[in-house]
């Protein structure tokens, strides 16, 4: 144990920093695909209880009680930590009644709503108790394991290998030639890697300047290609888009261009369309634009899936239906890998009451989170939202949500704060600095 000079204890302050960089690490490395080849149980069916949570959880319940037995009084820091802002409170509310009614009347297993909604909860509260060297570290750790991810994307989409088995609904998926790479599932993969993306359109990020940040865009832009997510990359070129055309209206009103940037484009223009046009004669975009001509009935599932409100009464839609029935359904119509809408399967899951509820509930939930990031992370959560709305997303067990939320802290800040100094006051003051 090390004392300030006021005399009030610190245990560890530099672990706690460690821990949070370690965090963030297995969140963006492990993927559930990653956990299953490795014998964790994560997404399989049945197994011991203990694997059903992702490893960066255990980390993180674990960092949020070291912090408040480092702040002397656990009891009251957690309630400081749950009450600084009353809509994260709300929420916090909310999700213990959604998760009683989910666990006790609809039978739905207890991880889906810990790993999904409670971690980034923790992770917004432990956030803003790290200092400026911690989060720098953070954001390095960021750039790093979200640019080997592009690039093991690419080389499985160039060689046909996989880094760890394609496995969906507990089927091994050996047709499918999108990368699977760190962060899991393909559309998981586009959706974190456009969400990226945007926010470095936008500048977010520290550490990242000139040509660095075009070639990680570039890097990343490519990337979506591998993945093969067609919401996601229509929805960035779209959005890439508008920032272009602000930028022209902005040059045509008067707004300076540094003359460095006009030479860059001019150089690098020519250069990305006959470096496109020599990849499209080379066919790196054919599996990519076939696709959008034949998606395995991908398409046609996204209708079936609303015939599943036929096989139930208006109450049991609006309080949750039996999830046997519901299964059974989803065998009836041959939706192979289950609902592909956040909405529809949360409703079907736990009821539409309790969806609106909960809906509502993470509504307030972002509010405290963009309370500490800039306003243009809105942006990136409606793409965010937009691209669940094609699948299962955040309506089953996901750590998508938790890195969404850990991106934004980091990358679009609305502050820094100060590095912590040692006779700060222990309710407020940072750690890991």
């Amino acid at each position: 144990m090390i004392s300030h000079a006021n005399g009030q204890p610190r245990l560890y302050d530099g672990s706690i920093g460690f821990i949070a960089v370690l965090i963030v690490a297995l969140m963006l490395s492990v993927s559930p695909m990653a956990l299953n080849a490795l014998g964790w149980n994560y997404d399989g069916l049945g197994g011991a209880g203990p694997t059903r949570f992702h490893p960066a959880s255990y980390l993180t319940v674990l960092l949020f009680i070291f912090i408040a037995l480092r702040d002397g009084n656990p009891l009251a820091s957690a309630i400081s930590a749950l009450g600084y802002d009353f809509r994260l409170a709300l929420f916090a509310i909310v999700w213990v009644v959604v998760f009683y009614h989910g666990v006790k009347n609809q039978e739905l297993p207890a991880a889906g709503l810990i790993d999904t909604f409670l971690m980034p909860m923790l992770m917004l509260m432990i956030f803003r108790r790290l200092g400026d060297i911690t989060r720098t570290r953070i954001e390095a750790a960021m750039h790093a394991l979200l640019a080997i991810n592009a690039v093991l994307g690419l080389a499985e989409f160039l060689t046909g290998l996989r880094l760890t088995p394609y496995i969906a609904g507990g089927i091994l998926i050996t047709d499918d030639w999108r990368s699977t790479a760190l962060l899991g599932h393909p559309l998981g993969n586009a959706l974190m890697t456009g969400c990226y993306i945007m926010m470095l359109l936008m500048g977010g990020g520290t550490l990242l300047h000139g040509r660095t940040r075009y070639a990680i865009l570039g890097l990343q832009f490519s990337a979506q290609v591998a993945f093969g997510g067609r919401a996601s990359i229509v929805l960035l070129i779209l959005f890439a888009g508008v920032i272009l055309m602000i930028g022209l209206f902005r040059f045509l009103a008067g707004a300076r261009i540094p003359l460095k940037n006009i030479a860059i484009i001019g150089v690098l223009l020519p250069v990305l369309i006959l470096g496109l046009g020599g990849l499209y004669e080379l066919g790196f975009f054919d599996k990519f634009i076939m696709r959008f001509v034949e998606d395995k009935g991908s398409a046609n599932a996204r209708i079936v899936m609303f015939e599943l409100f036929r096989g139930f009464t208006w109450t049991e839609l609006l309080l949750g239906p039996p999830q046997v029935n519901l299964n059974y359904y989803v065998h009836v119509h041959k939706l192979e890998f289950g609902i592909e809408s956040v909405w529809i399967a949360f409703s079907l899951y736990y009821g539409i009451l309790p969806a609106i509820l909960f809906f509502t509930g993470l509504l307030f939930f972002l509010f405290a989170v963009m309370a500490r990031c800039q306003k243009r992370g809105w942006l990136v959560i409606g793409y965010f939202f937009l691209v669940n709305t094609t699948f299962l997303g955040i309506a089953g067990k996901s750590i998508n949500f938790t890195n969404l939320i850990m991106m934004l802290l980091v990358l679009l800040p609305a502050i820094r704060l100060p590095q912590r100094v040692p006779n700060q006051d222990r309710a407020t003051g940072e750690f890991g600095a």
